[in-house]
């Protein structure tokens, strides 16, 4: 890992047509996991990105600034990295290029509102997708899924989410607290559901880098298509057979619009009653 980004791949990161993922603590135990596709560098020691639409992750960043990304160019190599968020600005020059991208330039109901900075901890070197190394695994993991399928009646995942997470055409990034107390991001595009509640993947082929993933770690799964379908599941990873690991799923949460939200668990309506309000003034 650098403390300084490579100048060799600053092109790579200036390009808003690229999967920028950031990782931060959601102040329950848990990371949240949003996409910010206009994550780049400000030099060589700093990130910075331009808030397009506001969320929850906009708040957390502040409060909770240790921070995990990744960031995967076009051509299908990545990048990943920790940082610490310190600011943000609402004019100047970074302001105004970042509104000029054709991403934000060209739509029309919003623009970048505010660019948010943070100072670079630390980042790896170009590492290229292993696709040879994910198909082998995704043909290990669909053979010996069953294995790990738990509860099958235990209804956590709908349909589309079932299907969708297992797809290998869907990219798939799990998220989980490193031991420097940093956010870490890893492809896991090989990882299947095995039943409505577990998603089953191996370490293999960024073993090393999921390394120091422990049994019984709190984790985030973020999955996404290239047609912007996205979906974020969440719950423990445990070590499973036959050098397997799963994800016991216990939150899903839709990241996308037009209702972002909790899918799962499914949030109680109380009935509200009105018998005892006094009636509206029909004059006003």
């Amino acid at each position: 890992m650098n403390n300084q980004i490579n100048p060799a791949d600053m092109k790579d990161f200036d390009n808003p047509y690229k999967i920028a993922l950031i990782a931060m603590a959601d102040g329950t135990g848990d990371l949240h996991t949003c996409l910010v596709s206009s994550l780049c560098n400000k030099g060589t020691d700093q990130m910075m990105f331009g808030e397009f639409v506001r969320g929850i992750s906009k708040q957390l960043i502040y409060k909770y600034p240790k921070t995990g990304f990744l960031i995967m160019s076009v051509s299908r190599d990545f990048w990943i990295g920790s940082m610490d968020f310190t600011h943000f600005v609402t004019e100047g020059e970074d302001y105004v290029r970042m509104n000029e991208y054709p991403l934000f330039r060209f739509n029309t109901y919003f623009g970048v509102s505010e660019v948010h900075y943070a100072n670079l901890k630390k980042i790896s070197d170009r590492i290229k997708l292993n696709m040879p190394g994910v198909i082998a695994n995704a043909v290990r993991v669909m053979a010996t899924k069953g294995l790990h399928a738990g509860d099958r009646a235990k209804q956590v995942l709908r349909p589309w989410a079932k299907k969708f997470l297992s797809g290998l055409v869907t990219l798939k990034f799990v998220a989980y607290m490193g031991e420097d107390g940093y956010p870490k991001l890893v492809p896991i595009i090989q990882a299947q559901t095995a039943s409505s509640s577990r998603l089953v993947f191996t370490k293999a082929p960024y073993t090393k880098m999921l390394s120091d993933l422990k049994n019984g770690a709190r984790v985030n799964v973020y999955g996404m298509s290239l047609d912007m379908e996205v979906i974020l599941v969440k719950g423990t990873y445990y070590k499973g057979k036959l050098g397997l690991g799963y994800v016991e799923i216990d939150k899903v949460y839709n990241c996308a619009p037009p209702k972002p939200g909790w899918i799962y668990p499914d949030l109680q309506n109380d009935a509200v009653d009105f018998s005892n309000e006094p009636l509206a003034d029909a004059s006003i």
